[in-house]
């Protein structure tokens, strides 16, 4: 049997060319994959960020602790994934967003239809004066659904980062309490029309 001997003059290998795997290269995580973080890594995170903490004020803690003085959230601990509960957060900004566009929409429209009494009826002014201030209370609420959406959105996000969710409930209850009010005054000024 004929050995193979290397010489420099020799073309090499396709084994030559191939490099062994090393043991760190198969462990190793490909760089497109995100893995979740372990406990003792969000652990080193909280313990980062206390440090930070411990040096010196950021812009916003005064905010924070307005926040935090007059908030009706329960603070629950959160143990699901970050990045999905940031998410979930913005969604749910952009929905009181969505209901603060549409109270304004209800608003102007209102208006805009107690405008419409045809010319020569008794009550025109009545109507127009009904119209407007309904209109403008709507437009009130949705200023302030605007606001408790921006509240709503910091608040969270601040509890999110200290791994915790604020059950918001004081918001809910009055948003809700408030557009009950305005439909009641609504069915009222349209029964009070047909009279």
């Amino acid at each position: 049997m004929h050995k193979h001997t290397k010489n420099s003059d020799s073309v090499p290998s396709v084994q030559d060319t191939i490099s062994p795997l090393s043991t760190e290269s198969i462990h190793e995580e490909p760089p497109f994959l995100v893995r979740t973080k372990t406990r003792e890594e969000k652990e080193s995170m909280r313990q980062q960020l206390k440090k930070q903490e411990a040096k010196g004020k950021r812009p916003y803690d005064w905010l924070q602790k307005f926040y935090a003085r007059f908030s009706t959230s329960f603070m629950l601990e959160n143990k699901a994934a970050t990045a999905r509960d940031h998410l979930a957060n913005e969604r749910t900004f952009l929905a009181w967003l969505r209901t603060s566009l549409s109270l304004i929409t209800v608003g102007v429209a209102i208006t805009q239809l107690y405008h419409l009494t045809p010319p020569g009826e008794q009550n025109q002014v009545t109507h127009a004066r009904a119209g407007k201030s309904l209109g403008a209370t709507f437009v009130v609420f949705s200023i302030l659904f605007l606001y408790f959406a921006n509240a709503r959105y910091f608040h969270a996000q601040i509890a999110l980062t200290k791994g915790q969710f604020p059950a918001s409930r004081g918001a809910v209850i009055f948003g809700s309490t408030c557009i009950l009010a305005v439909l009641i005054a609504m069915f009222i000024v349209i029964l009070l029309d047909l009279k």
